[in-house]
């Protein structure tokens, strides 16, 4: 009897360690690297900035092909807040905060915050940086690179 509890007790054991281990190979880091274009869809005054909204696509590791719409207020010293939200190629939604700033009169930089989102990134965190390059007025380019917890 001694011997079959002490084998139960080693398979509980050794299940709860696979367990552990599988739970952090899921949260684990992974690399999050993307690039896109987009354009300025929206621009709106408002007395603490600009409002602007633009829309963009392209290809990310974990998103495949994607499409994001972002939201973000230009304030005077150049310097921007804002979310944006990328739609995977099977729907599933990344969502981050956007912080940063114009580095020049055509460039600009900062850092995605993810905040969650829906199906596989319903508990996504993690951070990565961006780099946008106007390539006129109205159209740019997205570079980013970081890693994601999902």
């Amino acid at each position: 009897m001694k011997n079959i509890f002490g084998k139960m007790m080693m398979v509980l054991a050794v299940g709860g360690l696979i367990s552990v281990t599988l739970v952090q190979i899921a949260n684990a880091a992974v690399p999050f690297k993307g690039r896109g274009t987009g354009e300025i869809v929206g621009v709106q005054p408002l007395p603490t900035g600009v409002l602007i909204t633009a829309n963009a696509r392209g290809n990310a590791t974990h998103l495949g092909n994607y499409s994001r719409v972002e939201n973000i207020l230009l304030a005077p010293d150049g310097s921007f807040t804002g979310d944006v939200t990328f739609t995977a190629a099977n729907g599933d939604q990344l969502t981050a905060n956007i912080e940063g700033a114009f580095t020049g009169p055509a460039t600009a930089s900062g850092t995605y915050s993810f905040t969650g989102g829906t199906g596989r990134f319903a508990t996504a965190t993690g951070t990565a940086y961006f780099s946008v390059a106007l390539t006129d007025p109205v159209h740019f380019t997205v570079d980013f690179n970081g890693s994601i917890n999902k």
